[in-house]
């Protein structure tokens, strides 16, 4: 089987790559990935996916075959938003293949995945790979902002539990079997609120926040020289709150 997989493959690259070029001019930054969805569903559909579903979020997935065995292959079609569009070697939604090597926001994380993960059910629908299978392929949003939750709930309202699942986000071409895992943590300092002109009349929450800030900075560098799997530390967001720019903040 594997000796007329490449020929199969070699056979859908051009519209491979035309599709994931397609999707990269699509802007669709974390909330904003309507257009790319919809685009995608129409792909799958005519790509003859026995069943195309947009959930309640707005996550696409497509399904092929309906044997015992449930695999799925995911990949976000959302990216971050674009700074400094004029630093770009080529402009972030040009969806531009230069020597090779396709260029703009979301080619590598991750639509050139997405797209042939889309491909690859279709494929292997027609060469037969899905007998005794159900294929999902998925196509989910706001991974940037908020990870995990796409999925929990597509999960739910599709009532899907895949017996292998396979996420595409890029790792050097390398099928990785594991992941360390991470956890998301809210600190909160609080204060007392007090006039600008008058701050030791209060306990400024910003400045209850400082030495934590150092903390996590210095934390994250010894975790840098542990043995064993890379580990990291980032504080990646903050924010304040007072009554006006011109008072203590209180939290």
């Amino acid at each position: 089987m594997t000796s007329k997989i490449r020929p199969a493959l070699n056979s859908i690259q051009t519209e491979l790559i035309n599709f994931a070029s397609s999707l990269v001019k699509i802007k669709s930054y974390s909330g904003q990935e309507e257009e790319a969805v919809r685009f995608t569903a129409k792909k799958m559909v005519e790509l003859d996916y026995d069943e195309v579903t947009i959930d309640a979020m707005g996550n696409v997935t497509g399904r092929i075959g309906n044997g015992p065995k449930r695999i799925m292959f995911d990949s976000h079609l959302d990216t971050v938003e674009v700074k400094g569009q004029e630093t770009w070697d080529y402009p972030p939604f040009s969806g531009k293949l230069v020597d090779g090597t396709l260029f703009g926001r979301g080619a590598v994380d991750m639509k050139s995945a997405a797209a042939a993960s889309i491909y690859a059910g279709a494929l292997a629908k027609k060469m037969g790979l899905d007998e005794g299978k159900t294929i999902y392929i998925s196509g989910t949003v706001m991974e940037e902002d908020c990870d995990g939750e796409n999925l929990k709930h597509l999960f739910r309202e599709l009532q899907i539990k895949p017996d292998y699942y396979i996420t595409c986000e890029p790792s050097d071409n390398k099928i990785v079997t594991g992941h360390k895992g991470k956890a998301q943590v809210t600190i909160t300092t609080r204060g007392v609120s007090a006039h600008g002109s008058a701050p030791e009349k209060g306990m400024n929450a910003i400045y209850e926040m400082a030495e934590i800030i150092c903390n996590v900075d210095m934390t994250n560098q010894k975790l840098s020289k542990l043995e064993g799997p890379r580990k990291t530390l980032v504080m990646s967001d903050i924010f304040s709150r007072s009554v006006s720019l011109n008072a203590v903040p209180y939290e």
